[in-house]
């Protein structure tokens, strides 16, 4: 799963692919900026 954060609000949304607007503020898509995500060991 891919983390989006919006460069406008701030908010982050998660999902398999980059969403169509920022569902806080309604920013494009544009808006949204891939982050890193740090993988979970498996015990």
């Amino acid at each position: 799963m891919a983390v989006w954060k919006c460069q406008s609000c701030g908010a982050i949304v998660e999902g398999r692919c980059k969403p169509g607007k920022c569902k806080s503020c309604n920013a494009p898509r544009e808006s949204l900026e891939k982050q890193p995500v740090e993988k979970k060991d498996k015990k």
